[in-house]
């Protein structure tokens, strides 16, 4: 098996278990709602890539994770934001990405690619979701460290990965439709298209590492403090 393809096939559960095993840490010192839900979500996440990295077809498993991570995230915001409207913008965000996904998946269903226009609207609005966040912390300056707010380290994570993955996402069916022609589906094609999700898993892993190292800075620099 080439690094490639276990860039391609074995790197993204690989980020999500890690990011798994740090949230789950994490809860254990802050004990809020939306922090529980984001540890589930990174499980079942993990559980899903698993399943999706050793299944023959794995089209129907990322339309499940997208719907689960709008939904998941959506609620992290509604929970980390403080004014109404934000709150309405993130339901409604919500709303229109399982409207997306019962009428692709259940009303009118469509399995035989990677479908990129769900996860376009995945990134726009976790991208909006997290500039809001933004916004907030930018306008309520507090007296503590910024380095020390684990909010502020996910959210920046999310952002790099989504901004990163949203070019990768709005191209990769159009490149999957292009070499499925018998006389285009070769070996450099294939190849060419395990690259381009390779990248989007290094987006992944990289915002798994910025989410994981803040828990460690965090309880360092805590245990520092406290001592």
């Amino acid at each position: 098996m080439s690094f490639i393809s276990i860039v391609a096939n074995f790197l993204e559960p690989l980020a999500y278990g890690t990011c798994c095993l740090f949230i789950f840490y994490y809860t254990r010192q802050s004990k809020k709602v939306k922090w529980r839900v984001i540890a589930v979500y990174y499980f079942l996440a993990t559980v899903l890539m698993i399943r999706a990295a050793y299944a023959s077809s794995n089209i129907e498993i990322y339309n499940l994770l997208c719907l689960l991570t709008h939904t998941c995230l959506g609620a992290y915001f509604y929970y980390s934001l403080n004014t109404r409207l934000k709150k309405r913008i993130v339901l409604v965000l919500c709303v229109v990405d399982a409207g997306y996904y019962i009428t692709s998946n259940l009303l009118f269903p469509s399995h035989a690619m990677f479908d990129s226009t769900g996860y376009v609207i995945l990134s726009i609005g976790i991208v909006l979701m997290a500039f809001m966040f933004m916004h907030q912390i930018l306008t309520n300056i507090t007296e503590d460290p910024l380095s020390l707010n684990f909010d502020f380290w996910f959210v920046s994570s999310q952002l790099i990965y989504h901004l990163g993955a949203f070019a990768i996402f709005l191209t990769y069916q159009y490149l999957t439709k292009k070499i499925l022609p018998a006389d285009l589906y070769s070996f450099e094609n294939r190849t060419l298209l395990m690259q381009v999700w390779g990248v989007h898993n290094v987006l992944l892993f990289l915002s798994s590492i910025i989410t994981s190292a803040a828990v460690l800075w965090i309880s360092f620099r805590r245990k520092s403090l406290s001592s």
